[in-house]
């Protein structure tokens, strides 16, 4: 089952929460894009078909398709997945690559400051900014994405890749995602059947980031979630995220958004209530 809410929608853009829960282990019948879309995983992992391209989508990706191409998805039994799907009309795309960048398409990987700009976005949608507000924070996402030093394409970085060594690579991915507090190297190695030297080396080559560098990306996206929850306390979420102690996350997190965690708690948390006649 698939119910899309839309949260807010402006000048050449529209925001849509998505959550699917499936029933039945199946791809879903091919449907066509009717418009240019970008869609982060905010949680679980599944499997999409698009045109030339599959994709293993997990909170540290995200996907773009344009008008036309049609997707098939495989979503895990049971499972709750949830993604924000930003829509983006072809003049506001034609304004965005005006200096002849390329629009991006396909699988990337992201930074945690594209997921920081993304979580802004959808409070701001969420708390009922107006249009202005919706547009700039829209505006600056979509620039994030264009930024390589920010993203990455979710694919092979080594023309030899094989078919096994993804498959590989995914399954440690997935394993990660289900468990990248407690989750060790060797463990994670022995899930995949392989040494750890080699999946270290693999999953470097295949997804151009460390297994390190992944992990602790997903990691700072569970603090993201917590802190916009409501969590208050560091030193509460880094014994429970694994950290060595609230310093050690706030490095973390600062490394991988840009900013402290009190800075991402003032970005995210909920918005102030105009005054009564203000």
């Amino acid at each position: 089952m698939r119910n899309i809410t839309r949260l807010a929608a402006g000048p050449g853009f529209a925001i849509d929460d998505v959550h699917v829960r499936m029933h039945e282990p199946s791809w879903t019948s091919p449907e066509a894009s009717t418009a240019y879309r970008l869609v982060f995983v905010r949680h679980g992992v599944f499997r999409l078909r698009v045109s030339k391209w599959e994709l293993l989508a997990d909170p540290a990706t995200v996907y773009a398709v344009q008008a036309g191409d049609e997707q098939s998805i495989a979503h895990r039994v049971g499972a709750n997945d949830t993604s924000t799907s930003v829509v983006l009309s072809p003049v506001l795309l034609a304004d965005l690559t005006a200096d002849r960048r390329s629009i991006p398409v396909g699988p990337m990987f992201t930074s945690g400051r594209v997921d920081l700009a993304h979580r802004q976005l959808l409070a701001c949608a969420r708390g009922g900014a107006d249009r202005f507000e919706l547009s700039d924070h829209v505006l600056r996402l979509a620039a994030a994405l264009l930024d390589p030093k920010q993203c990455g394409p979710a694919g092979s970085t080594d023309s030899r890749g094989s078919n096994s060594r993804r498959r590989m690579v995914e399954a440690a991915r997935e394993a990660l995602v289900a468990d990248p507090v407690s989750l060790g190297l060797e463990s994670l190695a022995r899930q995949v059947s392989v040494s750890p030297t080699y999946l270290s080396r693999v999953f470097r080559s295949e997804t151009g980031q460390t297994l390190t560098r992944f992990r602790n990306r997903l990691r700072v996206r569970m603090v993201l979630d917590r802190i916009e929850a409501g969590e208050s306390s560091l030193s509460r979420l880094a014994a429970e995220l694994g950290f060595a102690d609230h310093a050690h996350l706030t490095r973390t997190v600062r490394d991988e958004v840009g900013c402290t965690p009190s800075a991402v708690r003032g970005f995210l948390g909920p918005r102030p209530v105009p005054a009564a006649g203000a």
